[in-house]
């Protein structure tokens, strides 16, 4: 069928209204230029998701999500404790408490600082358990194999298995009496591939002498990485630093330096792990002012919701700048210098390799990376991209962040 065009309704003007028209166009001066365009209306703000760096390597890192093999970090971790001696070198009697007191700091410390998120509870063997094999036929030095320490892992477990329950145990932690010096330090596996009363047991912590000088930290530290979390201190110092292991973040992150003064997890870490929640996460973008108030990373898993714990600017798909408040609160109450830690993360960045650098404040300071952060009223240069953060106080300990592009 032939569909015939509508016709046109006439535009016809009365002459007189025509006319009218043409005096009022007539009055408006020549030199007259039409009205500018309203603004562009702002930007909006980036997804959180724009800040969410996503995983770049296999194992232990800093991207999302954590490494397939982590325990959940929220919930509750059921671990055994296996207090180990040897026929060379037997624990003293009525040692064993003082050994499963050391290791409980600790477990108190992750329950701590995931806000209440995780729940640990722990199993105790019934005393020290004899090993089957003499102190030094396990090779504990650096470079530790994987077989020699699922041997000792599993010798552990099979001399406490008569009288220990497995079958419900997410972690195996081992320690070793002090008074088998030769068992001298505390490496994870998350590997481990053994089987007690009916339970494939994968994650295992062996605590060894350094756990006797610094406590319960090196539970949290090694349980750090059965969750997922790489190292930050370094595997191999840098060239123009030789000897300093700890040049990426010095003592601003228990998974860096277990002795440093301000051993809270990093704000990024949390996230990571499911400690603070995305609407704590101020994520800016490159084309707009972002502004946050930040509460001191030691609070930020308090019951306040929506508490800004971080801002995050990307940079690339796998490198951001991330800014958090560190004040001498809670495992950070020893630190010496407070204010806005700016540091970058790089998801590309294999543990020990220095996925997470401290920026500092003060390069070239006889403190190191002591007096990192930015103290307030000062500012900072993103270098890259000329991105301005500045950082004011605010109150009640709180940090006013503002990125201007």
């Amino acid at each position: 069928m032939k569909h015939q065009r509508a016709a046109r309704p006439s535009l016809a003007l009365p002459i007189a209204a025509f006319a009218a028209m043409t005096l009022a166009l007539g009055a408006v001066p020549a030199s007259a230029s039409a009205a500018p365009p309203p603004p562009a209306p702002p930007s909006a703000p980036p997804s959180v998701d724009a800040c969410r760096l996503p995983a770049a390597v296999g194992g232990l890192g800093s991207g999302f999500p954590v490494d397939d093999q982590a325990l959940p970090a929220v919930g509750t971790l059921k671990a055994a404790l296996l207090l180990v001696d040897f026929d060379d070198h037997p624990a003293s009697p009525g040692s064993a408490p003082e050994a499963v007191a050391n290791l409980a700091s600790g477990a108190e410390y992750l329950e701590r600082v995931s806000g209440g998120r995780l729940d640990v509870t722990t199993t105790a063997s019934d005393g020290w358990v004899r090993m089957p094999e003499p102190s030094t036929s396990y090779p504990f030095e650096r470079g530790l194999s994987y077989a020699d320490h699922v041997r000792y892992i599993g010798d552990a477990i099979a001399a406490a298995d008569d009288t220990f329950d497995f079958s419900d145990v997410d972690v195996v932690w081992v320690t070793a009496t002090k008074e088998a010096p030769n068992i001298t330090y505390s490496p994870t596996t998350n590997f481990l591939d053994v089987t007690a009363d009916g339970n494939h047991l994968t994650h295992a912590v062996t605590f060894g002498y350094d756990q006797w000088r610094w406590g319960g930290l090196v539970l949290a530290h090694e349980s750090g990485h059965t969750l997922g979390l790489p190292d930050l201190y370094l595997f191999e110092a840098p060239p123009e630093d030789p000897g300093n292991y700890h040049a990426a973040v010095g003592g601003w992150d228990l998974m860096g330096l277990i002795s440093g003064a301000g051993p809270e997890y990093f704000a990024w870490h949390r996230w990571q792990l499911g400690w603070i929640d995305d609407d704590q996460v101020v994520c800016a973008g490159p084309r707009r002012t972002t502004s946050a108030r930040l509460a001191p990373v030691a609070r930020s898993g308090d019951a306040s919701p929506g508490k800004d714990a971080m801002v995050v600017y990307p940079l690339s798909a796998t490198r951001a700048v991330v800014v958090e408040n560190r004040q001498p609160v809670g495992y950070d109450e020893g630190i010496g210098a407070r204010g806005a830690l700016v540091y970058t993360v790089d998801a590309s960045v294999r543990s020990g390799e220095g996925p997470v650098r401290v920026v500092d404040s003060t390069p070239g300071s006889a403190d190191g990376l002591d007096d990192a952060p930015f103290a307030a009223g000062s500012s900072w240069t993103e270098p890259t991209t000329g991105a301005v953060l500045t950082f004011r106080a605010g109150p009640a300990g709180t940090l006013k962040v503002t990125v201007k592009p």
